[in-house]
């Protein structure tokens, strides 16, 4: 199945509505904190995808088979992305990207 639409350079953006109906009515100052949660726990995720990533180049490579560490990864990344969505949402409803604490290096 293929999830072109012909078009090479363009990208059809992701909109999750129920996360718009739930959030559209909300104040600024009420979503916002959601907003910044949603941050952190992207980062969280981005920072477990990482690891696995890592896991994976520490397992013996295998012609054939697919090994725990890299099914730990797509895993990671699917949720990783998933949330990215969510994220991306609600930064479009919020209007903005709040300021958040920087990463600690």
């Amino acid at each position: 199945m293929s999830f072109s639409d012909g078009c090479s350079n363009s990208e059809a953006k992701l909109v999750l509505r129920p996360i718009v109906s739930l959030t559209e009515t909300l104040p600024k100052k009420v979503l916002e904190p959601i907003v910044m949660e949603a941050m952190l726990r992207h980062r969280f995720l981005r920072d477990v995808a990482e690891l696995r990533l890592t896991e994976v180049h520490d397992e013996l490579p295998s012609c054939e088979a697919v090994g725990s560490a890299r099914l730990a990864f797509i895993r990671a990344m699917i949720e990783c992305h998933t949330q990215q969505a969510c994220l991306s949402t609600l930064l479009d409803v919020l209007g903005y990207v709040p300021d958040m604490p920087a990463e600690p290096e």
